[in-house]
């Protein structure tokens, strides 16, 4: 499975709104990396600061520079 270059296990990401990190700064850390049934590549991010919180995110979506920021 190959992957964006950019995403990798352990990155954080921040949620980012217009450009701007959101009022939270919400860190995110990729903990997971799968090709869905659909073919669209997918990540697992947990919360930094609470590890119970989960979101499954598109690549697209994560890479996307309106949406988050690399931190």
């Amino acid at each position: 499975m190959v992957l964006k270059e950019s995403v990798k296990r352990g990155k954080r990401y921040r949620d980012v709104h217009a450009g701007r990190p959101s009022a939270s700064e919400t860190e995110w850390i990729v903990e997971a990396l799968y090709r869905g049934t659909d073919g669209v590549q997918y990540a697992v991010l947990v919360c930094a600061s609470d590890l119970t919180r989960r979101k499954t995110l598109s690549i697209d979506a994560l890479t996307d520079a309106e949406g988050f920021q690399r931190v």
